[in-house]
């Protein structure tokens, strides 16, 4: 599965263009979605037209909803990674992504990278 980014989901209109490995592999069947976080971000635009039905379209309506298990995750590797503020919102979306068992897709690796010892796998965008 992949989890999708905020910036990732801002992406798929070029990436749709040029076939890009990583929408080629959705398009083939791998399941792809986006947390309830990731999903507000994105929301708040600015969107073309239609943008928003695009993306929930290619995600199948795979929308992960935050639980209280995963808010738990991400409260437990945000300490672990030194309780930076600008942690608080990516602790929260790598959390979704390693419960889901995803790997994560984001153009902003260096900020997820971080995660990684605590089990999120990043895609090779």
């Amino acid at each position: 599965m992949l989890h999708f980014d905020t910036n990732g989901l801002i992406a798929l209109p070029a990436w749709s263009r040029e076939r890009h490995p990583l929408v080629m592999r959705v398009a083939e069947g791998e399941p792809a979605g986006a947390c309830a976080v990731v999903w507000y971000e994105f929301a708040i635009g600015p969107l073309g037209d239609r943008e928003l039905e695009l993306a929930r379209i290619f995600l199948r309506d795979n929308l992960i909803e935050i639980d209280a298990e995963t808010a738990e995750l991400a409260a437990e590797i945000f300490n672990q990674v030194g309780r930076k503020r600008a942690f608080k919102t990516d602790a929260l979306i790598a959390a979704a992504a390693i419960r889901a068992d995803a790997e994560f897709v984001t153009l902003n690796r260096e900020d997820f990278e971080p995660f990684v010892a605590m089990g999120l796998n990043l895609a090779k965008a």
